[in-house]
């Protein structure tokens, strides 16, 4: 019987690999493999790396974009709220931004000034220019919001894109709005 060598790791891949080690990760306790099928790395993190919460912002930036998957649900709960808690400073910023593009961050509304989702929603299409009911409607499952199709004056695109901006806006600042996308069965919060 012939001995062959094991496959050696991309170079990516066995950085990859080190650097988690470098975090703190048990060797042979977590997996660095390319999928064809998703085209990127996947990184799946096991009990026996010995991970903890400890090791997220090493782990983060270690994967950089690539996904990250504890096979421990907790830990996983854990990494992604971390990961939106560092985050949120930035898609503030970036939501704050667009907003001022269209002119309406001042005098924004606030979530908890209204009495119900609905009436929050009318307050946002107002302050878009959009005519109120027009984007966001009530049915029985709660509230909807209905993009239409193309076809738009230039004028309902901006409404829309400040929509969309202020919606960013209101979902990274963690306020409570719940609403859901026609088509779309997950609600936004």
């Amino acid at each position: 019987m012939i001995d062959m060598p094991q496959d050696v790791p991309p170079a990516y891949e066995q950085v990859l690999k080190e650097k988690l080690t470098q975090c703190g990760l048990r060797n042979g306790g977590f997996i660095v493999r390319h999928e064809d099928q998703l085209q990127n790395v996947q990184i799946v993190i096991d009990e026996d790396a010995a991970a903890s919460a400890a090791q997220f912002d090493c782990i983060r930036q270690a994967a950089g974009y690539q996904p990250v998957t504890f096979k421990n649900p907790s830990l996983q709960s854990a990494y992604q709220d971390r990961i939106v808690q560092t985050l949120q400073p930035r898609m503030v910023a970036d939501a704050k931004s667009q907003l001022e593009r269209f002119g309406i961050l001042q005098g924004f509304p606030e979530r908890s000034r209204y009495a119900s989702d609905l009436l929050f929603a009318r307050a946002l299409e107002q302050k878009c220019g959009v005519k109120p009911g027009s984007f966001f409607v009530q049915r029985q499952g709660g509230l909807v919001g209905q993009p239409k199709p193309g076809g738009q004056s230039s004028k309902k695109e901006d409404g829309m894109a400040c929509l969309m901006a202020a919606i960013l806006y209101v979902s990274a600042k963690g306020e409570s709005f719940a609403f859901s996308f026609t088509g779309n069965d997950a609600s936004a919060r």
